[in-house]
């Protein structure tokens, strides 16, 4: 009795334990069969970028200050700062009425000297008349002649000095000479302008610089001087920038020990003077590990290669990423000098495929 009891306790356990080894078995995926793949290969090498990287800012080559050439009151100045302006857009209005004035007084002369000459030109048209009729003398005539020319002369002197009076008007409205961005503001309406004295400045947007402070040893010199490449990473713009070399100041500052530098930035939408940003120098090379970017496959949110034995076989190996560029990256563990990776992955490749390729280059 105790027998049966037994065997009917061990039943159920004896039939989950076939139905879970049935379970297993029907779980089983045939293995892929490796493929033989025609890919290139790259050997890993070393030679990551030693970077110098240096804050600074952008300026513009061309500064302006915005200025009178009338004295007179300012009737309104028409922009902030901060404000951006066009050439040509009015800036500062000045008041006038000094000018409408100098306009008036010179019309008034002009019209005097009109009416002199026109005097002294029938003068001598009559005393000519009497000349050819022997009525009066050479030099009555000569004399009356000098008065037609000088009262020609006076009124040519009166035309120029309107014309001068009416380009005045022109000055009492000034415009931006530059495209660009208003970053200080003088004076306000009810000050007076005078000749020379700023108004406003402005900044232009084209031809834009970075500016910073550099503060390397002699032997990388060499690789900031002017003409070299620099990649100019600015805040708030998505792409980094490749400026070159513009300007470096040979002697150093003597409070810093740094050198000022300006590098010249290519046109770019959204770039104006006053942001910040940073320059990145390549001054050499170090001992690291870099591998290109596209032999990298990423495996949920983590990157790896396929390294190729000495049998041609693909494995596949997790790495750890150091710096990166747009190009390569440094990899600081999972590869050792010398090894081979698939230089270009597509997504059929699978740990044991056999790699039948040629040897890329890796620059």
């Amino acid at each position: 009795m105790k027998r049966v009891r037994r065997i009917a306790l061990l039943a159920p356990l004896m039939l989950a334990v076939c139905l879970i080894a049935c379970h297993r078995n029907h779980g089983v995926q045939p293995q892929p069969v490796p493929q033989t793949r025609n890919l290139s290969v790259i050997t890993v090498s070393v030679g990551a970028p030693v970077e110098y990287t240096t804050v600074g800012s952008v300026v513009s080559d061309q500064r302006v200050d915005v200025t009178s050439r009338l004295s007179g009151y300012i009737r309104a100045v028409l922009v902030h700062e901060g404000d951006r302006v066009r050439r040509g857009q009015v800036l500062v209005r000045l008041d006038a009425s000094d000018v409408e004035g100098g306009i008036r007084q010179a019309q008034a002369g002009v019209s005097a000297a009109e009416a002199a000459f026109r005097d002294a030109e029938a003068d001598r048209e009559h005393f000519q008349r009497l000349f050819e009729h022997e009525t009066v003398s050479d030099n009555e005539l000569r004399k009356v002649v000098l008065k037609d020319e000088a009262a020609r002369e006076t009124l040519n002197q009166a035309r120029a000095v309107y014309d001068t009076a009416c380009a005045q008007r022109a000055y009492a409205v000034i415009k931006s000479p530059v495209d660009g961005t208003v970053v200080a503001r003088a004076k306000l309406a009810g000050d007076l302008a005078v000749p020379g004295a700023p108004i406003l400045t402005v900044e232009s947007e084209h031809g834009l610089l970075f500016e910073t402070f550099v503060d390397v040893d002699k032997e990388s010199m060499a690789a900031i001087a002017a003409g070299k490449p620099v990649e100019v990473r600015i805040d708030g713009l998505s792409a980094p920038l490749k400026g070159t070399v513009s300007h470096l100041v040979s002697s150093a500052d003597p409070a810093t020990r740094s050198y000022q530098m300006k590098i010249a930035l290519p046109e770019t939408a959204g770039l104006t003077p006053g942001m910040f940003g940073r320059a990145v120098f390549q001054i050499g090379e170090n001992k690291s590990l870099v591998a290109p970017r596209q032999a990298l496959v990423e495996r949920g949110g983590l990157s790896g290669v396929f390294v190729v034995d000495k049998d041609g076989k693909a494995h596949f190996r997790w790495l750890h990423i150091g710096r990166e560029w747009p190009d390569r990256v440094e990899v600081t563990a999972g590869l050792t000098t010398g090894e081979r990776l698939v230089a270009a992955p597509d997504s059929a490749l699978r740990d044991g495929d056999r790699i039948v390729g040629i040897e890329a280059r890796n620059d």
